[in-house]
């Protein structure tokens, strides 16, 4: 049993990350709307003093373009901030990805993502869709894919260049370049037999005048099945010749769950009807025999369709029953072999074991367990039976202590208020029991509809489930842990970890991983070469003015501290020398090299899509949809519009050239360094780059990326009637506390919006993470 600890502990140690998570006042934005957002460092791979900048990016889902990047502070693992964002944005779903100044291994240590939808004023001038629109023409032996371009007010985009491939990576079946027409359509042709799931995956550029978009499209396979459907066995197997309880989901080929009714089978014999729900899954129980094949067919229109087998069951295997994955204080579980045998159970987090013990099985015959979870922490932990060699035979994840879950309480002293109408509410943090607990939260109250259910996420799902288990199948109601039925399910599916721990067995108990930190730092030059003594530098912003000097040879790190300003305010760094032209100033921002690390992270869009098994039959073209993916652009390579062939990223004055060849262009952040003399476009117009003429004729006023402090968020002034309070976020405090001791009351005042407006409450308490939300109702007086 030592040796299965210190194998949980080797497994710990390598897979250990911080948990990051970000309460934004809204999901759904506006062009030159206000972000406004608190970030909680809720657990740390290293001391939480070194933890001081949070980094964050505004990313395209359609071509992963960084829109907006900025800097925050972190401190005492707190940060709060806001953002403007761009005027020119377009509409379309994006998401803010969020890191640290901490790296893990030479790349950042944590990772939060945020999705949000953009609803610009602004029109699009180009918007590119493909879509199927012959899946194979008798004559030809042809498919057709047609692409529309169109501008977001239906105006047709004629004469736009397309660069299209059909394929994927090294397995290309096609590529070419084409026009619109003048209806801005073109039909992209592909030879529908050779069509396969290496190679249906249709890619396109379209770029007109200074406008490039990128769109993405799968071609449905011929004669495949139109649904995926996994089984999920409890405990990780099948066993022969004894009861077992089977999780299973089905998601059509778009990746939607989908909520259908199907008939098992031993062989050609039906043994029983089954079915999923709304989110897709489903459970049910059968005792496999040897020498059958057990199989599901899916019910459509009173027809059977596909045939989708269960794993093969075990001749030689033990598994657990839980009546319920959601525990308290205690749990209690049946453990079931098919042949008498000595077993380890053992409770831990992947991490500890916090409990363990033997138990003689007989044949066939379940042994009843309780498990006492006083020692056990609050949240998903495992339990895994170990055979008499302390190999994992069986494994399954539970909730302890799910009673236990903080809930706030919102009390108001109205049901309605008013126009300009003052809200008075009180708050109070409850854990089990009805004890109480103080609490640091942020408050939003927006409007009901700049929150969509898609791009909901609070903290206690996210702390609780989400960071442990990762993408989750939707669920309606929004908010996951209070949805018990849906929790089973979900705990049910998620319970099978394939048994990673036990390879650290054979690992190096001596592994240690690299924590380092990203520092804004810089090279000075004297007449193009080393220093050979160290010279003294000064940052001015505002009124935090700090001295510095270099090493021997010119190099400097500037701390944090020495960036801080608020927004806009600028930061100059000051070569305190004399003869100051004969120095050369080179400086590192960390931002370019997270930037591009943020932008390629993997993702996958949410949906809240729900499919039900469609009451008539569909041909193939009914999967014609519009389908845009994400888009990881590494290398661009084009002839046809001059693009400057600068050096990757941005110069010293934070200039850079995006892939269309506009100067400084906000939807397509970072590229190219800017050519002095050469002509790019800027602002509608061609212009000539002048150069970075400030930095490199006075080194001594280096411009520099500064971190953002906190702002107080705008109160209205009432009393003003000419002044209009329509601000969709109607009140935001990023760090509002509870005492357990007193009620501390919380008063702010509405706008002149009326309607549904939707208050979320969120944060950390005395008893872990926190979460409320409240309707409040706001009319014309």
């Amino acid at each position: 049993m030592d040796s299965v600890a210190n194998n949980l502990t080797n497994y710990a140690s390598k897979n250990k990350s911080s948990e990051l998570f970000i309460h934004f006042d809204k999901n759904i934005y506006t062009n030159n709307d206000q972000v406004w957002f608190t970030g909680y460092m809720l657990k740390t791979i290293t001391s939480l003093e070194r933890y001081n900048t949070l980094y964050l990016s505004l990313i395209s889902n359609q071509d992963s373009a960084v829109v907006v990047h900025q800097k925050f502070l972190i401190d005492k693992g707190y940060v709060f901030g806001s953002m403007t964002l761009p005027d020119s944005i377009q509409s379309g779903n994006y998401r803010f990805v969020a890191s640290t100044n901490i790296k893990l291994n030479g790349k950042p240590d944590v990772e939060f993502f945020q999705p949000v939808t953009i609803k610009s004023t602004t029109i699009n001038p180009l918007v590119a869709n493909l879509s199927l629109f012959k899946a194979n023409d008798e004559q030809t032996g042809n498919g057709s894919i047609l692409l529309k371009a169109l501008s977001s007010d239906n105006r047709f985009i004629s004469d736009a260049d397309v660069t299209y491939t059909i394929g994927r990576n090294t397995n290309i079946l096609k590529t070419g370049k084409a026009k619109t027409s003048i209806i801005g359509e073109l039909m992209i042709d592909y030879p529908a037999g050779k069509i396969n799931e290496d190679n249906n995956e249709v890619s396109a550029i379209i770029k007109k005048n200074n406008e490039v978009r990128y769109a993405k499209f799968e071609i449905p396979l011929k004669n495949t099945n139109r649904y995926t459907v996994k089984f999920y066995p409890e405990g990780g197997y099948l066993i022969s010749a004894i009861k077992n309880k089977i999780g299973w989901e089905v998601k059509n080929l778009e990746g939607i769950p989908t909520s259908v009714k199907a008939v098992l089978f031993a062989n050609d014999k039906i043994l029983d009807t089954i079915s999923t729900n709304s989110s897709g899954i489903g459970s049910f129980s059968i005792k496999p025999l040897q020498g059958l094949n057990y199989s599901v067919r899916l019910i459509e229109t009173n027809n059977l369709i596909g045939r989708y087998e269960l794993p093969k069951p075990l001749i030689r295997g033990t598994n657990l029953k839980l009546n319920t994955a959601l525990a308290t204080d205690e749990l209690r579980m049946l453990v079931e072999s098919n042949f008498e045998n000595k077993v380890f159970v053992v409770v831990h987090n992947f991490e500890t074991v916090f409990l363990s013990s033997e138990l003689n099985l007989e044949d066939k015959k379940a042994t009843r367990v309780l498990l006492k979870l006083d020692s056990v922490p609050k949240g998903l932990n495992a339990i895994t039976i170990l055979d008499s060699t302390y190999k994992p035979i069986a494994e399954r994840i539970f909730f302890a202590h799910y009673d236990d879950i903080s809930h706030l309480q919102i009390n108001a002293d109205k049901d309605e208020y008013t126009t300009r109408d003052s809200v008075n509410l009180e708050l109070k943090i409850l854990g089990k029991d009805g004890q109480l607990f103080n609490g640091l939260v942020s408050i939003a109250l927006v409007q009901g509809n700049r929150l969509t259910l898609v791009n909901k996420r609070n903290i206690i799902d996210y702390t609780f489930l989400e960071n442990e288990l990762n993408a989750l199948p939707p669920n309606l109601l929004g908010v996951k842990y209070s949805d018990v039925n849906y929790l089973e399910d979900v705990l049910l599916i998620k319970g099978w970890r394939k048994y990673k721990w036990p390879e650290e067995r054979d690992s190096n108990s001596d592994y240690e991983r690299q924590i380092s930190e990203y520092e804004y730092s810089g090279q000075i030059s004297k007449n193009k070469k080393l220093l050979n003594k160290a010279v003294s530098i000064n940052t001015i912003a505002a009124n935090n003015i700090n001295s510095f000097e270099t090493d021997s040879v010119g190099h400097f790190s500037l701390p944090a501290h020495a960036l801080l300003t608020e927004d806009k305010v600028k930061i100059w760094l000051n070569v305190g020398e004399k003869n100051y032209l004969d120095y050369t100033v080179k400086l590192n921002d960390p931002s370019v090299e997270i930037k591009l690390y943020q932008k390629n992270l993997s993702y996958k869009e949410n949906s809240v899509k729900m499919n039900v098994m469609p009451s008539i039959s569909e041909g193939i073209n009914s999967l014609a949809g519009i389908k845009l993916n994400e888009v990881i652009i590494k290398k661009t390579k084009d002839n046809d519009i001059g693009f400057a062939k600068g050096t990757f990223g941005v110069n010293r004055c934070g200039d850079y050239v995006c892939v269309a060849n506009i100067l400084n262009c906000q939807n397509h952040g970072i590229g190219t360094m800017p050519i002095k003399g050469k002509s790019y476009f800027s602002n509608g117009r061609t212009v000539v780059y002048a150069g970075c003429s400030e930095v490199e004729s006075k080194p001594n006023f280096v411009v520099l990326k500064n971190i953002n402090v906190p702002k107080e968020f705008y109160v209205s002034d009432l009393t003003n009637k000419n002044e209009p309070i329509n601000f969709a976020t109607v009140y935001w405090n990023y760090q509002f506390q509870i005492n357990k001791k007193e009620k501390v009351p919380l008063k702010f005042t509405t706008g002149d919006l009326t309607g549904d407006f939707s208050l979320i409450i969120q944060g950390i308490s005395g008893n872990g993470v926190v979460y409320g939300e409240k309707t409040i109702s706001i009319k014309k007086p």
